[in-house]
């Protein structure tokens, strides 16, 4: 992996940290589903604090065809918080291994919900690639916190 893919994981690292939120970075696991077959993910995932209800992430994943991650950069403005979920919608780049990390743009809504183990959630992520004939994915997955920093 090249040095602009790895600038743009630590991109929301860079963000000032303010009182309100936190930079965090979490694992997690669980199943892609698109049009292909449905396959095992597993993906690190790391997002810079909140401002103006907006988030900025890179999310690495990995699934069975190779040992190459798949990346996402996004950002998403939050449309649901509090209670017992949040969620959120937004826009990115998808960089794809098997095309040489050349990007597309996708749509990406994110659905977050704690459970009652401390630090761990249920996460739905959707998305959408508009240029690519509407090709869409489907994660649903369980991530645990594995670093906050406010």
């Amino acid at each position: 992996m090249n040095a602009r893919f790895l600038l743009l994981a630590l991109i929301p690292l860079a963000y000032p940290v303010r009182e309100a939120s936190a930079q965090l970075a979490t694992v997690g696991v669980g199943a892609l589903f698109s049009g292909r077959p449905t396959e095992p993910v597993f993906e690190l995932h790391v997002a810079s604090p909140t401002m103006y209800r907006a988030r900025a992430y890179t999310t690495f994943s990995w699934t069975d065809d190779g040992g190459k991650p798949t990346l996402i950069t996004a950002a998403e403005r939050t449309i649901l918080a509090g209670g017992p979920a949040s969620a959120g919608v937004g826009a990115g780049l998808l960089w794809l291994e098997a095309n040489d990390y050349r990007p597309y743009p996708i749509i990406v809504s994110s659905t977050v919900i704690p459970l009652a183990i401390p630090r761990t959630s249920f996460v739905i992520i959707a998305s959408t690639q508009p240029f690519q004939d509407w090709e869409w994915s489907l994660v649903l997955k369980v991530g645990v916190l594995a670093w906050f920093r406010k």
